[in-house]
């Protein structure tokens, strides 16, 4: 394998772990406290990881089509990313509202 390779298999490893925590994380916090705002961070996290490896499948599908198949599947994979991060967000948001409430 060639330099970019090794970067891009790197990168994808690291990608993978981090979602790995951030679902990880996300499993303890509903566990702890479940809520409105704990679960919109589980499947926003759950809908990343899915994202994340469907992303895979898809773009080798669309790669065996052509050149128009792939762009359509990064514009998919964009709002779908897009829209999994505000899921999560929202969640993290009204955690944090939660959170300073307490104090």
């Amino acid at each position: 394998m060639d330099t970019i390779q090794w970067q891009f298999a790197i990168a994808g490893f690291i990608n993978g772990l981090v979602h790995l925590i951030v679902l990880t994380a996300s499993i303890i916090i509903v566990v702890k406290k479940r809520s409105v705002a704990s679960l919109l961070l589980l499947v926003g996290s759950l809908l990343n990881s899915v994202g994340l490896v469907g992303g895979f499948v898809y773009n080798a599908w669309a790669a065996q089509k052509g050149t128009e198949a792939i762009l359509d599947a990064q514009v998919t994979l964009t709002f779908f990313n897009a829209f999994s991060f505000f899921v999560f967000g929202l969640g993290l948001f009204l955690l944090a509202l939660g959170f300073y409430k307490k104090s």
